[in-house]
C-alpha cells in the first residue's frame, strides 16, 4: 500500500509483520519486522523484474549506513569532507563550539553585503548534513533567514559552523536497540 504521507513509500503489513520500501528512482530500500518476510518480498521482486540484491544498506544518498547487531549509525563522513572542500575550509582550523557565545545575528542595514549566492549554497550543504547531525538543526536555521542579504556577520556565523563541521566531520546518528 502506498504511504499517504510519503509518494516514494510503500507498506505491507499482515498480522504481526510489517513490511516497508523506500523508492528512489531504480533503487530500493527493503526493511520490515521478518527476516523470511523480506527475503520472500525480494525473492518476488527478483522474479518480476531484472534486479540485484545488493544486500544490506551500506549507502544511500550520501549516508553512509553501518548496521551491527544491536545498532544502526548513520553518518554523512565523505559527504562533510567533500562540503569542507567545495568552500575551501578543508584545512581551517576546527572548533569544538557549534556558535560563539552570545552570538547575535539580525539584518544589517548599515554593513557591506557578501556574496549570498555562496551564502545559500554553504547553508543549503549544511541543511543536508542535518540527516544525519541533528545537533546542527537550530543553528543552521537560525543563519538561514538570512539569505536574501546576507552581511559579514552572517557570513562569520557560517563559516563558525564550517569550522564545527570541520572538527566533527565523523559524527552522526546511532540508533541502539532497546
Amino acid at each position: 500500500m502506498k504511504c499517504s504521507q510519503e509518494q516514494a513509500v510503500y507498506t505491507r503489513n499482515n498480522g504481526d509483520e510489517t513490511l516497508i520500501v523506500g523508492v528512489y528512482v531504480d533503487d530500493l530500500i527493503v526493511i520490515g519486522t521478518n527476516v523470511e518476510g523480506i527475503k520472500e518480498f525480494k525473492h518476488q521482486m527478483i522474479k518480476e523484474f531484472e534486479m540485484i540484491d545488493l544486500g544490506s544498506l551500506t549507502y544511500y544518498l550520501g549516508i553512509e549506513v553501518d548496521q551491527r547487531k544491536n545498532c544502526i549509525t548513520l553518518k554523512q563522513l565523505a559527504y562533510a569532507k567533500q562540503v569542507m572542500q567545495q568552500f575551501k575550509m578543508a584545512e581551517c582550523n576546527p572548533t569544538k563550539y557549534l556558535m560563539e557565545a552570545k552570538l547575535k545575528l539580525a539584518k544589517d542595514t548599515k554593513g557591506s553585503l557578501v556574496n549570498s549566492t555562496e551564502y545559500r549554497c554553504i547553508i543549503e550543504s549544511l541543511w543536508y548534513l542535518t540527516h544525519t547531525r541533528s545537533n546542527l538543526s537550530y543553528v543552521v536555521g537560525m543563519v538561514s533567514r538570512y539569505m536574501e542579504k546576507t552581511a559579514m556577520m552572517h557570513h562569520q556565523a557560517v563559516k563558525h559552523i564550517l569550522y564545527y563541521v570541520k572538527r566533527t566531520t565523523s559524527s552522526g546518528l546511532k540508533y541502539q536497540r532497546g
